[in-house]
């Protein structure tokens, strides 16, 4: 295995061992709070009498929370009586934030990547009609404990030893799922919250947990959730399927596309129900959970990536149930 992966970081996202989804971490890098509901009145950059006159048609802004830990989902929701094309946002100035239409209103959804360094960002949406919203929210660190990364003596059997399933995973697995990650669909496939995809959610791998065995240090950047071998997984919104094959690390795997940059992915299954391209709609039965790759037990391997960003699943189903009007 090469010296760089030792002791240095190395980012990855996704998929797992009987944690999967994973960062190669430094120690110090390693870290909760709420969600209020946020509702305010878009603020104009224009004269005080302009704004009197014109508060009325002033868009609502519907924003899911202002303080965010790291790993949390933004969302955010635009109510307006103006026929805009487009809005654009941002977050700290270089964070972008794609709106897209949903029914008669407008919605951002940002993911706060667990790398993201602690601090107040500005929150900043501009309207066709030279209108600016501003608000400012905080990051904070959030605490992942760091525990010991295992591996079975059944998995040592098959040759698997934590030297070699971080050589696999950065030189051959990462470089693979990297280009899935990179599509971005200018269309949005669902219309409605997202939903767990089992039936009965008990978690077993908490999201973030940082597993570390002498200077290889990994995160787990998704939740493993207690599922025996043919459990059925839910497709947990509507969408396109992009990947759906067997990889040595993360088993059966498939991952679905529901447009603007958001991805669902599920791992460590014992059987497939979709193929590469085929279209999903929410509730669907995508595949049994199983045991595939490198897993210590049965269970369904679960993430979201936003735009590049890993978070946390449940936080964002949460988000989207309680946040997204329907």
């Amino acid at each position: 295995m090469k010296k760089s992966l030792i002791g240095i970081i190395i980012v990855l996202f996704v998929g797992g061992f009987a944690s999967g989804g994973l960062y190669y971490y430094s120690e110090k890098q390693i870290q909760e709070i709420g969600m209020p509901l946020i509702i305010e009145k878009s603020e104009r950059v224009m004269p005080e009498k302009v704004i009197q006159e014109e508060k009325s048609t002033s868009p609502q802004i519907i924003i899911s929370s202002d303080v965010l830990e790291q790993g949390d989902t933004l969302l955010i929701q635009i109510k307006t009586q103006s026929p805009f094309d487009e809005i654009e946002g941002n977050l700290g100035g270089l964070i972008k934030i794609n709106f897209f239409k949903l029914d008669e209103d407008w919605m951002g959804i940002l993911g706060i990547s667990v790398k993201q360094k602690p601090g107040r960002y500005n929150l900043a949406i501009d309207f066709p009609d030279g209108e600016i919203f501003k608000k400012d929210l905080d990051i904070v660190e959030r605490k992942f404990p760091v525990e010991e990364f295992l591996v079975s003596e059944e998995l040592k059997k098959e040759g698997y030893t934590q030297s070699k399933i971080a050589e696999e995973l950065i030189e051959k697995e990462k470089p693979i799922l990297d280009k899935v990650f990179k599509i971005f669909t200018p269309e949005v496939y669902f219309d409605k919250p997202f939903i767990y995809p089992l039936k009965e959610i008990e978690v077993t791998g908490e999201f973030g947990n940082i597993r570390k065995e002498g200077e290889i240090a990994i995160q787990h950047l998704g939740v493993d959730l207690k599922a025996e071998v043919g459990t059925p997984v839910y497709a947990i919104n509507d969408g396109v399927v992009l990947f759906s094959q067997e990889t040595k690390m993360y088993g059966n795997t498939l991952i679905i596309d529901h447009g603007f940059g958001i991805f669902s992915f599920y791992s460590h299954l014992n059987e497939l129900k979709f193929s590469t391209g085929e279209k999903v709609k929410q509730g669907d039965i995508i595949g049994l959970s199983g045991k595939t790759g490198y897993s210590i037990a049965p269970h369904l391997h679960f993430s979201i990536k936003i735009n590049g960003s890993s978070v946390d699943p449940l936080r964002f189903i949460e988000t989207t149930e309680k946040e997204m009007i329907e």
